[in-house]
């Protein structure tokens, strides 16, 4: 029997559904998260920092590389490569969107990390604390960028990469691999610090436990970003496997599950004041308040202090008070009293007022 006779050493599966059933849950899920954030931040608490502008654009990109996730579904990924009608057609366009993806899908994931790591400096305000952000971040951005130059310049012209009649020059397949090892490598240890941060730091609040391992156990969904990044790494030998269109599905599936549990993740601490009861401050705006309130916030070149500027009380009822009373309006008392026991000693003040006075 001749060997074109001879069955398919595989039958015909078609991943691609379900490459694009993940990708659009988790899209439609991230884009909710981020839609909550923007209000929290405009509407809520009225503080729209850096962080969040970085997660706007994030979830951009998250956008941007979901579609052409969907191309390269269309394209035939998914699929064995000798189940498809064009082959070779398939193959060059699965290679083509697949580049664009892998810089998307690396530099949306560093933007989410850096938005997370602005929001920690939210949290806490340490000149060790901000150098150990930087120190984490700033060999992934380096790693970061250094692959997306490798990725965009494996060929020159990169289209010699998808056009076999374009004369070009392109480096090894293995050199974007490596760097790809790299880049992971320090992710790996970015999602490690960025994670476990916000759980010390939260810890420490003075709320009940039940809250608090409440709220440790949904920030460290972000674990569930350092799982795929590591399983990235397992299964980058599959980029420059013979069945490519196959193979190339499940570091795609990992890869964007990194990315958008990243942004779903980065999003979580700060819906927290949408679960506080009427009358009571959430953990999110107590923490603030033990941090002196100082945050990055738009416009500001440098950072804000609440510490840097008097407290401001104002009353607009009609009431009584004491000339004492009225003569400790600069203690360092938190709290004014406005009515005297001593019925014989009072007197009428205006019906709308500010009393200022300085934290220590």
């Amino acid at each position: 029997m001749s060997s074109s006779s001879s069955p398919p050493p595989y039958p015909d599966h078609d991943n691609g559904p379900a490459v694009n059933g993940v990708t659009w849950s988790f899209l439609a899920v991230a884009v909710i998260c981020v839609a909550l954030r923007c209000y929290v931040r405009l509407m809520v608490v009225k503080n729209f920092g850096y962080d969040d502008v970085l997660i706007v654009v994030t979830l951009g990109v998250l956008i941007a590389g979901d579609v052409v996730l969907s191309n390269m579904v269309s394209a035939g990924m998914g699929r064995h490569l000798i189940y498809l009608p064009d082959p070779t057609h398939s193959a060059l366009e699965i290679l083509k969107w697949n580049a664009i993806y892998q810089i998307l899908n690396v530099s949306g994931a560093l933007i989410t990390k850096m938005s997370i790591g602005f929001f920690l400096l939210r949290l806490k305000q340490s000149r060790k604390f901000s150098l150990a952000i930087w120190g984490v971040l700033t060999p992934l951005i380096i790693t970061t960028l250094v692959l997306c130059f490798v990725v965009g310049l494996q060929c020159i012209p990169l289209r010699a990469l998808w056009t076999p009649t374009i004369k070009g020059r392109c480096m090894s397949e293995k050199t974007p691999l490596n760097v790809s090892y790299v880049q992971s490598a320090f992710a790996i240890l970015a999602d490690l610090f960025l994670t476990g941060s916000p759980i010390v730091i939260l810890w420490k609040i003075q709320i009940s436990l039940k809250k608090k391992i409440a709220i440790c156990a949904l920030m460290s969904l972000g674990l569930m970003a350092t799982i795929a990044n590591a399983l990235r790494n397992a299964f980058i030998p599959n980029l420059t496997a013979e069945d490519e269109t196959y193979t190339i599905v499940p570091i795609v599936i990992v890869a964007e599950l990194e990315f958008s549990v990243g942004t779903i993740a980065a999003c979580i601490p700060t819906l927290m004041p949408l679960f506080k009861r009427p009358n009571q401050s959430s953990s999110y705006n107590k923490y603030n308040k033990m941090s002196g309130g100082a945050v990055p916030t738009i416009g500001s070149d440098r950072l804000r202090s609440n510490n840097s500027r008097p407290n401001k009380y104002s009353f607009t009822e009609t009431t009584h008070a004491s000339r004492a009373d009225i003569g400790s309006v600069h203690s360092t008392e938190s709290e004014i009293p406005l009515k005297s026991m001593n019925q014989e000693n009072r007197i009428k003040l205006s019906q709308s007022f500010t009393v200022e006075h300085s934290q220590a």
